[in-house]
């Protein structure tokens, strides 16, 4: 969140801003045509102790609940890099990661294929927008109950922030944790992903922790 405070220094009166500071990878195509996600479902709040530290991510590494989450998303990313990669070379090398951060502990998957060779970025970006992690699955109906439920549209919030280059690679994230800035006005989005084992004050504390510090961070600026 460093950045994050670095850049709202920097905030002009009358005008917008997102400012991202996001871990989560929604694609990446490299010059050898790897096509790669890197989901992201789970989190837990890191711990002042190492031992208490330690405790809740092994916490988040067993969780039954946040492993079927996670499962859920990579099928999801599966189906979706496999409309535009070769037969057969869809695998996941990393299944469930536990990753630190400087507030939380997130339980990370990568997904990587062969993008076929009749097939262009933007085809490939196409194929997988928007970002399974902030859809959940089935990806089209979960999206029209997003529309029927929620009261506003999310924005660039849940969108991607990346580059194409000339050389027809690209790097997009998914745009969680950002701050949105309009007219000396700050909103931040969060969500939480529902499956049957999910306990609803959980998911609420979840979603909180996921706000803390890009909030934090506009609090400090003065």
């Amino acid at each position: 969140m460093e950045e994050v405070r670095k850049y709202l220094k920097y905030i002009k009166d009358g005008e917008s801003y997102e400012l991202c500071c996001t871990t989560q990878r929604f694609l990446r195509l490299d010059r050898n045509g790897i096509l790669e996600a890197k989901p992201i479902k789970g989190t837990v709040a890191r711990r002042v102790t190492k031992e208490e530290d330690e405790r809740h991510k092994l916490q988040l590494e067993y969780s039954e609940k946040d492993q079927a989450e996670n499962l859920m998303i990579v099928d999801l990313l599966r189906n979706d890099l496999g409309r535009v990669c070769e037969p057969g070379s869809v695998h996941v090398p990393h299944l469930m990661d536990v990753e630190p951060y400087a507030t939380v502990h997130t339980m990370v998957s990568t997904i990587r294929g062969n993008k076929c060779s009749d097939v262009s970025a933007i085809d490939c970006v196409r194929a997988a927008i928007p970002g399974g992690s902030m859809t959940g699955a089935p990806k089209l109906r979960s999206m029209e109950l997003h529309d029927s439920l929620e009261s506003c549209s999310r924005g660039i919030y849940s969108g991607s922030i990346g580059f194409f280059s000339i050389s027809q690679t690209f790097d997009l994230n998914i745009a969680i944790r950002i701050v949105v800035i309009h007219e000396n006005e700050a909103s931040i989005g969060a969500v939480g992903a529902i499956i049957a084992l999910s306990n609803p004050g959980n998911e609420y504390e979840e979603m909180n922790l996921k706000t803390c510090s890009p909030v934090k961070a506009v609090v400090n600026i003065q």
